[in-house]
C-alpha cells in the first residue's frame, strides 16, 4: 500500500508539472502570437502614415522581399529605399533605387487593409504569416487591389521582425 502511495503521489506531481508547464508554454505562444500580429500590423500602419523610416524598421537587417512582379529586394537598406522612392518620399534622383522612374510616387496616397492574418509557428523564434490584403489609392487602378503577402518572421533580441516576404497579386 506505500508502495501504491508513493506511486500515486509522483504520478499526481508529474501531472500538475506537466499542466503547469503547457500553460505557461500556451501564454508563451500567445505572447509570441501578438508579437507576430503586432509586426504584421505595423507593416500596413507604417505604409499607410507613408513612414518609411518606421516601416524599415520591421525588417532585419538582411531581409529578403519578393515584389508582386518578381524583383528581389535583399537587404532592409534596398527594402527601405525602393519603398521610399515608391512613396514619394525619397528625391527621384535617389542612388540605390532599382525602379523605374515612372514608378515614383505612385503609392503616396495608397493604403493596405489586411483582411486576414494567419500565424503559424514553425519553431519558437520563426514564424509565418499569410495576410489577404486589398490595397486602395493605387492610381492605376480604379478598383482596390487584392493579394497575399507571405512572411518569414523571426525573433530577435525579444523583437518580432519580417525575415523574408512575398507579395502576390490574386
Amino acid at each position: 500500500m506505500r508502495k501504491f502511495s508513493l506511486f500515486l503521489s509522483v504520478a499526481v506531481r508529474l501531472f500538475a508539472s506537466t499542466v503547469l508547464l503547457g500553460c505557461a508554454s500556451a501564454a508563451a505562444v500567445g505572447q509570441d502570437e501578438a508579437g507576430v500580429r503586432d509586426v504584421v500590423n505595423r507593416f500596413a500602419e507604417n505604409w499607410n502614415k507613408h513612414d518609411m523610416g518606421a516601416f524599415g524598421s520591421l525588417f532585419t537587417s538582411n531581409a529578403d522581399f519578393v515584389q508582386v512582379n518578381g524583383v528581389w529586394w535583399k537587404g532592409r537598406e534596398e527594402i527601405q529605399k525602393n519603398v521610399e522612392f515608391l512613396h514619394g518620399t525619397i528625391p527621384q534622383s535617389s542612388v540605390g533605387v532599382t525602379l523605374p522612374p515612372s514608378a515614383y510616387g505612385v503609392f503616396r496616397a495608397s493604403i493596405y487593409r489586411f483582411e486576414h492574418i494567419d500565424v503559424r509557428f514553425l519553431t519558437k523564434d520563426v514564424a509565418v504569416a499569410h495576410i489577404l490584403w486589398a490595397q486602395l489609392g493605387d492610381p492605376r487602378f480604379t478598383e482596390p487591389r487584392r493579394g497575399m503577402l507571405s512572411f518569414v518572421v523571426t525573433s530577435e533580441h525579444d523583437h518580432w521582425l519580417i525575415n523574408a516576404a512575398q507579395n502576390t497579386v490574386r
